[in-house]
């Protein structure tokens, strides 16, 4: 993706991902055209290819953009925190808020997994990364069980996940108070040093 260097940029092409994200829920990402996205966006269809080369390389953006997002968001909402434990906790349940509100952006990741795979790992390696930070620095004060980090960090993102599509994606209702309770004893027990 070519960076805009102005407000105007920054405004197109912001546009066109919104109108991006959109289609592609609406549609899939191989039913999506160029033409339905610079439609979508009202701009003019060159000034797609002013910023992307292909439509590929616009999805990879979308995804880069909706991991920056979540992790952004999942940080406000957990960084005041002290115990590791709590954190985790509040951090499911924050992240099945943000599918609630962006399942746009989550089906973005359902359709990498298919189309875009290398941009699927990049995005778990991202956040295991990150994650994997926050947990080991959490064993060496002792708070959480000691294990790899990385590990540990990738079992608790398919908690998430799994939790996220069951409950979120595959059914529209809200979500049901049990789960979180639930959730929580099982992080709870999970996590507490032996």
């Amino acid at each position: 993706m070519k960076i805009p260097k102005t407000r105007k940029g920054i405004e197109t092409v912001e546009k066109i991902l919104e109108a991006s994200i959109e289609i592609i829920e609406e549609k899939g990402f191989m039913n999506t055209s160029i033409s339905d996205i610079t439609k979508r966006a009202n701009v003019a269809y060159g000034v797609f290819y002013y910023y992307f080369n292909n439509k590929y390389e616009l999805f990879d953006e979308l995804v880069r953009k909706a991991n920056r997002e979540m992790r952004y968001y999942l940080k406000i909402k957990t960084e005041n925190i002290q115990s590791r434990i709590e954190k985790e906790k509040v951090g499911i349940r924050e992240f099945l808020k943000w599918i609630r509100e962006n399942k746009d952006y989550y089906k973005l990741f359902i359709e990498a997994h298919v189309h875009r795979p290398n941009m699927l790992i990049w995005h778990y390696t991202k956040l295991a990364e990150r994650y994997s930070i926050g947990l080991s620095e959490a064993m060496r004060r002792g708070e959480i069980i000691n294990v790899d980090p990385e590990v540990l960090s990738y079992v608790l993102i398919g908690i998430s996940e799994i939790l996220g599509k069951r409950y979120v994606v595959w059914n529209n209702d809200e979500i049901p108070n049990h789960v979180i309770t639930e959730a929580n004893k099982i992080i709870e027990n999970l996590l507490k040093p032996k």
